[in-house]
C-alpha cells in the first residue's frame, strides 16, 4: 500500500496565468531595461575615447599640440632675441651720443681752465705793476720835498724784475700741471675705450655654455647671440668711458672752483692796493 495517495483529479502542470499578469511582467521588463540604459548613460557621460586612451592609437592629437606649442615658443624666443638686438643697438647709439657730449663738455671745461689760469696770471702781473706804482709814488714824494733835504732814490728795477720772473715761473708750473692732468685724462679715456670685457676666450666659453639653453643652435641663432654679447660688451665699455669722463669733469670743476676762490681773493686785495696807491699819488702831487 503506497504511503501517499495521489489525487488523479489534480493536474500535474500548474495552469497558465491570466493575460493581465503577462502584460504586467512585460511592462516591468521594459522599465528595468530602460533604467539600466539610463544608468549606463549617466556612468559614461562625457567619455571621449580619443582622449582617454594611452596607447599609440590615442596619443596622436596630444603630440601634434605639443609640437605646435614648442614651435610657438621657439618663434617667440627668436622674436625676443631680435628685439633685444635692436634694443642694444639703440642703447649703443644713445651711449655714444652721451660720450660725445661729455667729451665736448670736458674739452670746453679744459679751455675754461686755461682762461681762468690766464686771468690769474694777469692779476699777478697787475700786482707787480701796483708794486712798481707804489715805489714810484714814494720816489715822487721824496722829490717833491724841500730842495735842501738830500734825496736818496733807490733803484728797485732788479727787485721788480725778479718778482716778474717769479710770477712767470709760477704760471708756467701751473700750466705744465694742467697739461699733465689733461694728458692723463686723455690716456685714461683711451684706455677705457680699448679695454675688453673678460679674459681672452671668454666669449668662446660662454658660446659653449649657452648651447644647452638653445632650442636649435643653428647659425642664425648663434649670430644673434654673438651680436647680443658684442653689443653688451660695447655698452659696458661706453659706460666705463662715461664714468671716466664724469670723474674728469668733476675734478676739473673742483680745480676751477679753487682758482675762482683765489681770483676773488686776489682781485679784492689788488683793488684795495690800487685805491691806496691812487690816494697816495694824489697826495704826492699836492691834490
Amino acid at each position: 500500500m503506497p504511503l501517499f495517495k495521489r489525487n488523479n483529479n489534480q493536474p500535474l502542470i500548474p495552469p497558465l496565468q491570466s493575460s493581465r499578469n503577462e502584460s504586467s511582467l512585460a511592462s516591468n521588463a521594459v522599465r528595468n531595461r530602460g533604467s539600466v540604459e539610463n544608468d549606463r548613460n549617466e556612468l559614461f557621460s562625457g567619455y571621449n575615447p580619443t582622449k582617454s586612451g594611452s596607447g599609440r592609437f590615442f596619443d596622436g592629437g596630444d603630440i601634434e599640440e605639443e609640437e605646435e606649442d614648442v614651435e610657438a615658443i621657439k618663434q617667440k624666443t627668436i622674436f625676443k632675441k631680435q628685439e633685444s638686438v635692436k634694443s642694444t643697438q639703440t642703447s649703443i647709439r644713445l651711449a655714444q651720443q652721451a660720450v660725445d657730449t661729455g667729451s665736448n663738455t670736458l674739452r670746453r671745461l679744459e679751455e675754461q681752465s686755461e682762461r681762468l689760469a690766464n686771468t690769474e696770471f694777469h692779476l699777478d702781473k697787475a700786482k707787480g705793476h701796483a708794486t712798481r706804482a707804489e715805489d714810484k709814488t714814494v720816489e715822487l714824494r721824496k722829490l717833491n720835498r724841500s730842495i735842501f733835504i738830500p734825496v736818496l732814490v733807490l733803484n728797485n728795477d732788479a727787485k721788480h724784475a725778479a718778482r716778474d720772473l717769479e710770477v712767470q715761473r709760477h704760471y708756467e708750473e701751473k700750466r705744465a700741471g694742467r697739461e699733465k692732468t689733461k694728458t692723463d685724462t686723455r690716456s685714461r679715456l683711451a684706455q677705457n675705450g680699448r679695454e675688453e670685457t673678460g679674459i681672452p676666450g671668454s666669449r668662446r666659453i660662454r658660446s659653449t655654455e649657452r648651447n644647452q639653453f638653445q632650442f636649435e643652435a643653428n647659425g642664425s641663432d648663434d649670430d644673434m647671440e654673438d651680436a647680443l654679447e658684442s653689443n653688451l660688451e660695447e655698452i659696458e665699455g661706453l659706460a666705463r668711458k662715461l664714468k671716466a669722463i664724469g670723474t674728469a669733469m668733476g675734478g676739473e670743476l673742483d680745480r676751477q672752483n679753487g682758482v675762482l676762490l683765489a681770483l676773488e681773493e686776489k682781485t679784492g686785495k689788488l683793488d684795495q692796493r690800487l685805491h691806496m696807491d691812487t690816494a697816495q699819488l694824489h697826495r704826492a702831487g699836492g691834490r
